[in-house]
């Protein structure tokens, strides 16, 4: 009996311990509706982690995640997550759009997350936060620091109170999430490096090199500097490469090779170009075997070598004329008409309809600036796609508002077929994330107001009224039910995958 006593209290007790062991294995805090707030208004630097259960993109980072947790415990940053399913209103309140969703906390109070999804990239960008913008460097680091990142920026000054210095940590408070800063101010450190003193140099992997700027001090020409000598001179754009040139966030001159043959003479002709315009354009080759949908993406035709400029913060592209084979020569005035201005952006369209009498005006690219942002006039504008079958389902409520519409002097109700005309401009509120896209381009100001509502033509004039310039009450008499059978919307793939739409439906095994 004894012993069968002494046998449970040590089962009772090994399982408190595994129990406790097992609670304590999360370096991840939970929290709720109850805990949030209270614990977010407490910390300094923090990461919260916004997820569903269901989701396979949040099962993946689950591990990355655990680890990172594990390890910034040293550094005094806690790690902690949500459960959506279990406190759906409070991710509501934070804006949770997706699953994962990450956010930091910066003094209580949340911001954007835009590191990796990796566990050294998350403790990378955590510590990057944790301490100033731009670190001291004794001179027994600093082997070890310019090697610590992809990208190392380091400053060598006299002293830390030099104007200099303060240029760069204005740079480096815009950049950090993207390179490591550093200030040495030991002059043999600096001397041994080659550089005078006050000198910044940029060390990168992708070479082992460092770059010495060597322009006049103003915060733009040193935030130009770092961004251009982050990226190689002429090196390859890939997937895998992808991000660091967007990082860079410089113009992209991309030479669509389709042969090894025709790559290595590609490099040796256009090396001198992509030096002598580094600051401006990143030159880059890419494989038109493997990425020459890209290609066509730009409007060039599939026909090697081709070279086309593209501004991704701009969603703008300039294809270079196929008319004549690609040369060197070529490629050098076309990119400095591009530097100086002369080259405008290409700008996909259908041709402008000889009639468009219709009640709902059909718009395409080349017309499309002209009527959208027609000072004098409300516009309400559908971008779809002829293969989107919700699209399909809106067009008789988007043609019965047409109608509606249609003698009303102040409003237009038009559409245009998306996949076939881009949209002219590079106002955020204009970019295409799914179809249907609906917006209004409001008169007097030219606002953009996205519609989010549903497909019903009482919500369309509802929407209309509330936000339009123009009065909208004495055309809405006729309005009645009709039902495009819900908000169906089709997201366009993006570059970055690894994100659920919280709304997306899933079947529980």
């Amino acid at each position: 009996m004894h012993i069968l006593k002494y046998m449970a209290g040590l089962l009772t007790a090994s399982g408190a311990i595994a129990a406790g062991t097992e609670a304590r294995e999360s370096a991840v805090r939970e929290l709720d509706a109850s805990t949030m707030h209270s614990w977010v208004d407490r910390q300094h630097l923090a990461l919260v982690q916004f997820y569903a259960p269901w989701c396979l993109y949040c099962q993946a980072l689950k591990p990355a995640y655990e680890k990172a947790a594990a390890t910034l415990e040293a550094d005094n940053v806690p790690l902690a997550k949500v459960d959506c399913t279990k406190n759906a209103a409070l991710c509501d309140q934070v804006g949770i759009q997706g699953f994962p969703t990450m956010k930091v906390v910066l003094d209580g109070r949340f911001g954007i997350y835009n590191g990796s999804r990796q566990e050294s990239g998350i403790v990378s960008y955590m510590r990057k936060h944790k301490g100033p913008p731009v670190k001291e460097v004794r001179a027994a680091e600093h082997s070890s620091f310019v090697k610590s990142d992809h990208v190392v920026v380091v400053g060598y000054f006299k002293n830390t109170l030099v104007m200099e210095l303060g240029m760069l940590r204005e740079v480096a408070k815009e950049l950090i999430e993207d390179f490591t800063f550093g200030v040495v101010v030991d002059k043999s450190t600096a001397k041994k490096q080659k550089i005078a003193m006050p000198g910044i140099g940029v060390y990168t992997d992708y070479d082992g090199q460092m770059s010495v700027f060597s322009g006049k001090y103003t915060i733009d020409n040193i935030r130009r500097f770092v961004r251009s000598r982050s990226v190689p001179v002429l090196g390859e754009l890939s997937a895998r490469t992808f991000s660091t040139y967007s990082k860079a966030s410089l113009p992209l001159g991309l030479v669509f090779y389709n042969s090894d043959e025709s790559r290595e003479a590609l490099e040796k002709e256009l090396l001198e170009t992509a030096k002598e315009f580094r600051d401006k354009v990143s030159l880059a080759l890419v494989d038109a075997r493997t990425y020459w949908k890209h290609a066509v993406g730009l409007d060039l035709k599939t026909q090697w070598p081709a070279f086309a400029i593209q501004d991704i913060g701009q969603h703008t592209k300039y294809p270079m004329s196929q008319d004549k084979k690609l040369s060197a020569a070529g490629v050098r005035q076309f990119v400095a008409d591009y530097v100086a201005g002369r080259v405008p952006p290409h700008y996909k369209s259908q041709a402008i309809p000889e009639t468009n009498s219709g009640d709902v005006f059909k718009l395409v690219a080349k017309q499309f600036n002209e009527v959208v942002f027609d000072a004098s006039k409300d516009v309400l504008v559908l971008l779809h796609a002829t293969w989107c079958i919700h699209c399909k389902r809106l067009m008789p409520v988007y043609q019965e508002l047409g109608r509606l519409f249609a003698n009303h002097s102040g409003i237009v109700v038009a559409q245009m077929e998306a996949t076939m005309n881009d949209v002219p401009s590079n106002d955020p509120a204009l970019e295409i994330s799914g179809y249907p896209t609906i917006v209004l381009v409001r008169a007097t100001n030219n606002e953009v107001v996205p519609y989010h509502g549903d497909r019903s033509l009482g919500s369309f004039t509802e929407f209309l009224r509330a936000h339009a310039a123009h009065p909208v009450n004495s055309h809405t008499n006729e309005v009645h039910k009709i039902s495009a059978n819900g908000p169906g919307y089709v997201v366009v793939p993006r570059q970055v995958s690894g994100f659920t739409p919280k709304d997306t439906r899933h079947v529980e095994l």
